[in-house]
C-alpha cells in the first residue's frame, strides 16, 4: 500500500457555499496526493482542526447524506456554538459594563462575563469580580483562558514590550493596515493606541478560531490579530499587499 504524500486544498468557486458545516463553520473539500498525483475521491473535513480527535467532521464529495442524519449534525453544531448570538453579546456587555464595579462577576471557568441574575448560577465555580474595568475588558487576552491546542487553534499571546516593539516597527515604515492571526493581543494594544492618539490611523483585523475574542462584548468591535502571517497595507503603497515575514523584514533591513 503506498504511503500518502500530502492533502491538497480544493479551490471551488460558487459551490463554496453549499459546503457542508461541521461546528467550525464551512468545510473545506481536500483530496488526497501521492508523489505529487492526485489519488482518491475528494472529501470534506474540518477547516480549523487538522486531527479528527479535535473535529470527526468527513463526508465524501458526492456523498448523499439522509435528512435525519443532516438534522443530527445541525443539532450537534448547535449545541457546540456560543450560548449567545452576536447582537445578544452586544447587549450584554452594555449592561455588564453599566453595573457598578463591584457588582461585576467573570466566571472563570464558563470564560463568561455575568450579570447579576445570573451569579447564583455560577456561584459554585470559579469568579473573577476584583476590578473588573472597562480598560481591562479592552485587554480580553488578559482575561480569557489561552486556547493551546498547536493542531487547530494556539494563540501567540506576546508580552506587551514585543507588542510595543512590532507596533513602533510598523508605524515606522508607514503600515496602516495590519491583519493579526491567532495574536489577539497585538490586536488589542493595536486598538488601544488609536483610542489613546486620535492622530493614529492604523487598523487591525483580527483573525482568530475562538469564539470568545470573536464577541464584541469583550472588545467593542469584530475585529483581530496579526503576526504569522502578516499582510500589510502601506501609506505609500495601499494596493500593495506585502505576505510574507521575509518581505517584511527585508524592508526592515534584517537579512
Amino acid at each position: 500500500m503506498e504511503q500518502l504524500g500530502e492533502v491538497e486544498v480544493i479551490i471551488q468557486g460558487e459551490e463554496e457555499r453549499n459546503a457542508p458545516h461541521c461546528p467550525h463553520g464551512p468545510a473545506v473539500l481536500f483530496q488526497a496526493t501521492c508523489r505529487g498525483e492526485k489519488s482518491g475521491k475528494r472529501f470534506y473535513a474540518c477547516s480549523a482542526c487538522r486531527d479528527r480527535k479535535d473535529c470527526s467532521f468527513f463526508q465524501w464529495e458526492k456523498e448523499k447524506v439522509s435528512e435525519e442524519r443532516l438534522h443530527a449534525r445541525e443539532e450537534q453544531n448547535r449545541l457546540k456554538r456560543p450560548s449567545f448570538s452576536h447582537s445578544e453579546y452586544c447587549l450584554r456587555f452594555r449592561e455588564f459594563v453599566s453595573l457598578p464595579l463591584d457588582q461585576r462577576r467573570f466566571c472563570v471557568d464558563c470564560q463568561l462575563l455575568l450579570l447579576p441574575a445570573e451569579q447564583s448560577a455560577h456561584a459554585s465555580h470559579t469568579a473573577l469580580s476584583d476590578d473588573i474595568t472597562v480598560a481591562r475588558l479592552r485587554r480580553p487576552s488578559l482575561l480569557l483562558r489561552a486556547l493551546e491546542n498547536k493542531k487547530s487553534n494556539a494563540q501567540y499571546l506576546f508580552a506587551d514590550r514585543s507588542c510595543h516593539f512590532l507596533l513602533d516597527v510598523f508605524s515606522g515604515l508607514g503600515y496602516q493596515k495590519v491583519l493579526c492571526i491567532g495574536t489577539p493581543r497585538l490586536h488589542e494594544l493595536i486598538n488601544i493606541r488609536r483610542t489613546e492618539d486620535k492622530t493614529n490611523s492604523m487598523r487591525s483585523l483580527l483573525l482568530d478560531i475562538d469564539f470568545s475574542l470573536d464577541i464584541p462584548s469583550f472588545t467593542h468591535r469584530t475585529s483581530s490579530v496579526i503576526i504569522t502571517c502578516l499582510i500589510i497595507t502601506s501609506l505609500t503603497e495601499r494596493k500593495q499587499w506585502t505576505f510574507s515575514r521575509t518581505s517584511c523584514r527585508r524592508k526592515m533591513g534584517v537579512k
